[in-house]
């Protein structure tokens, strides 16, 4: 029962997964946090937040989330933080929020009649910062925080590389890549047995690698049998999969995976190839992290060794 649940988990996974890769990502989410404001400015702190806000929601480019919503997802995580915003921070503020990047800053009052306003441009995936400035007389706030904005508009546009992490390819896109890479013709008949080790001297029929690495091979042409098939294999892949769980990150859980593989001829017990592969993944719930983990692993060896079955 528990390999049949961790199977449908893997391909509930998976079906997650390419779902959220092939959305488009046309436009980078953005948040404003509370800029800060040192003891003589504190009271144009929230009105230059505001503004900020207000004028980045015309950038057609940018999706904004409400401060409204922003301020109730960091409350119900009883996310707090003290002066300026850091990487870290930011980092965690993306994970609560899902936005990529998050402009914060300070307003400064360095004479009667001057204020300066920095503001902090975070990728919170990369941890890259940028600054853009301002200043002026408070009279003439609306203008120069209106200038603030769009230099704020275009560092984003500018800088999109180094603040955002660019779109993973999709599982589904890899696949076809990998099955339209392979240049021989040859399609011999396989049998897949991959064991899977607790560490402590248990072992069981590992489904989850057996399935991802069998349904690749049936997208490629391959015939894939079993101990049951009265079809004898031309080729047996043998290996063996361990998992061990890795430091929280956030959170997050870590998994690593470490799945080794051997082909050999079942007639001659030749051996064609034999491959190595560990893979760490981040996931919410270890399981999620484990399942993510095992199939980045098999996926990397199935694009290395499935050529070496075309020959």
């Amino acid at each position: 029962m528990k390999i049949k649940y961790l199977t449908i988990l893997l391909f509930a996974a998976l079906t997650m997964i390419a779902s959220a890769a092939d959305k488009p990502q046309s436009a980078i989410t953005v948040a404003v946090y509370d800029f800060k404001g040192d003891a003589e400015a504190a009271g144009f702190a929230g009105k230059v937040t505001t503004l900020i806000t207000a004028d980045l929601t015309t950038e057609t480019n940018l999706v904004m989330l409400e401060r409204a919503d922003l301020t109730k997802a960091l409350n119900e995580q009883a996310f707090d933080i003290s002066g300026m915003v850091s990487s870290d921070a930011a980092a965690k503020i993306g994970q609560i929020t899902g936005v990529k990047v998050l402009v914060a800053g300070q307003v400064i009052k360095t004479s009667e009649n001057h204020l300066v306003i920095v503001a902090d441009i975070i990728g919170t995936e990369t941890g890259r910062l940028f600054a853009d400035k301002v200043e002026g007389a408070p009279d003439n706030l609306l203008q120069f925080t209106s200038d603030l904005s769009r230099k704020i508009a275009q560092t984003i546009c500018a800088q999109a590389t180094n603040l955002v992490t660019p779109a993973a390819e999709s599982r589904e896109d890899r696949l076809n890549r990998i099955v339209k890479s392979i240049k021989g013709k040859n399609r011999p008949t396989v049998s897949i047995n991959i064991t899977q080790h607790n560490g402590v001297g248990g072992q069981w029929r590992d489904t989850l690698d057996e399935g991802a690495f069998g349904a690749i091979l049936l997208k490629a042409g391959f015939m894939v049998v079993n101990d049951n098939s009265d079809t004898k294999p031309d080729m047996e892949i043998i290996g063996h999969c361990n998992t061990s769980a890795g430091p929280q990150r956030g959170t997050l859980d870590s998994c690593r995976a470490i799945v080794e593989l051997k082909i050999q001829e079942r007639r001659t017990g030749n051996i064609v190839g034999f491959d190595h592969q560990e893979s760490t993944a981040n996931d919410v719930g270890w399981v999620a992290a484990q399942l993510a983990a095992q199939v980045k692993a098999t996926d990397d060896l199935a694009e290395r060794l499935l050529p070496l079955l075309a020959q």
